[in-house]
C-alpha cells in the first residue's frame, strides 16, 4: 500500500492550502509546503488566505523551491473589497491564477456559524454575526435569485484571463447560478468548492448538475477532521461515485495548527480512497489527471 500510495503522489495537486505567513497561525509557510509537497512528487499547489492576495508570496516561494507549480490567489471577501471588479483586473495583472468567491464573509458562512451553528468551528474566524452583513452573488441577498453586474464584469474577466474560478463557501443555489453564468460568459476552469463540508454542504442532485455544467467537484479533506466536521470519509467516497470520479478532485484545506501537514494529508485522502476499493486510474483521475482540465 504504502509504494502505491507514493507512486500516485507523482503528480498530485492540492488547490487549497492554508499556509503562512497568514494573519492566524498556520502549521507551515509556503516555503515548507512547496518543499514537502516537491520530495513528494506533486505538481502544483494552490495557496489560499481568507483575507489577501497569495500570488505575490507564491512567486517568491517558486523562486526559491523550483519544480513545483504555485498557484496564488485572491478570495474576495471584504478585506479586498468584496465583488470588485477592479480588485479582480490588479489581481490578474499581479500573476493570481484562482479567483475565489467570498468565504469567512459569504452570507451563507456567516448563516450556517451565527444563525443555524451549522459550523460552530469556524465561529472564532467569522466576525459578522447577522447573513445581511454578508457577501451573496445575488441583488438583494441570498434569497435572491439575479446576479448582480459585478459579478458578471468579474466573470468576464476570469474569462479574458483564462484563470480559475473557484465557488469557495457559495451554497447550492448561489453556485449553480454562478457556474451557469460564468458557462455563458466563456468561462472553462471552474472548481466547485468542497460540496461535502458543512459550511455549504450541497445535495447531491445539484453536485451531478454542477458536474454536467463542465464544473469540476472539489472534495476536501478538512471536514473529516476531529475538531472540525468529523465527516465519515465514507461520505465522501459516496458522493464521488454518485458524481463521478472523472468529474471529482480532492484538496486537503490543511494548514490548521490542529491537522496534520498539506501533503500528509493528501497522502491520507489517497489511503482512504484506495482502503474504500477505488481503483488505481480513479485515484490517479481524481489526485492528478482531473486536474488538468484546470491547469493545463
Amino acid at each position: 500500500m504504502k509504494e502505491k500510495v507514493q507512486e500516485l503522489m507523482r503528480g498530485a495537486c492540492d488547490l487549497h492550502i492554508h499556509a503562512g505567513p497568514d494573519v492566524v497561525p498556520r502549521v507551515q509557510d509556503v516555503v515548507e509546503v512547496a518543499r514537502d509537497s516537491r520530495e513528494a512528487g506533486m505538481r502544483a499547489l494552490g495557496i489560499k488566505d481568507h483575507n489577501t492576495n497569495t500570488a505575490d508570496r507564491c512567486y517568491v516561494a517558486s523562486q526559491m523551491v523550483p519544480g513545483i507549480e504555485l498557484l496564488g490567489g485572491i478570495v474576495l471577501n471584504h478585506t479586498v473589497g468584496g465583488l470588485n471588479p477592479e480588485t479582480v483586473e490588479k489581481a490578474i495583472k499581479l500573476g493570481t491564477k484562482i479567483i475565489w468567491m467570498p468565504s469567512l464573509d459569504a452570507a451563507l458562512t456567516i448563516q450556517k456559524v451565527h444563525v443555524t451553528q451549522e459550523t460552530p468551528w469556524l465561529e472564532p474566524f467569522v466576525t459578522r454575526k447577522d447573513p445581511k452583513e454578508g457577501i451573496s452573488i445575488f441583488k438583494g441577498g441570498m434569497e435572491g435569485d439575479e446576479i448582480l453586474p459585478e459579478v458578471r464584469d468579474i466573470l468576464r474577466l476570469i474569462a479574458e484571463a483564462n484563470v480559475i474560478l473557484d465557488t469557495c463557501h457559495l451554497g447550492a443555489r448561489e453556485a449553480l447560478a454562478l457556474v451557469k453564468e460564468a458557462k455563458e460568459i466563456g468561462v472553462e476552469r471552474i472548481i466547485v468548492c468542497h460540496p461535502n463540508c458543512s459550511v455549504n454542504l450541497m445535495p447531491i442532485d445539484v453536485q451531478k448538475e454542477l458536474a454536467g455544467l463542465g464544473a469540476l467537484l472539489s472534495y476536501a479533506f478538512l471536514p473529516c477532521m476531529p475538531l472540525f466536521d468529523r465527516q465519515d470519509f465514507r461520505d465522501i467516497a459516496k458522493m464521488i461515485k454518485e458524481v463521478g470520479p472523472e468529474n471529482a478532485i480532492f484538496f486537503t484545506d490543511f494548514g490548521q495548527l490542529p491537522n496534520p501537514t498539506a501533503v500528509e494529508g493528501v497522502r491520507m485522502f489517497i489511503s482512504s480512497l484506495l482502503a474504500l476499493g477505488f481503483k488505481d486510474n480513479e485515484v490517479k483521475a481524481i489526485a492528478s489527471e482531473n486536474y488538468k482540465r484546470v491547469l493545463d
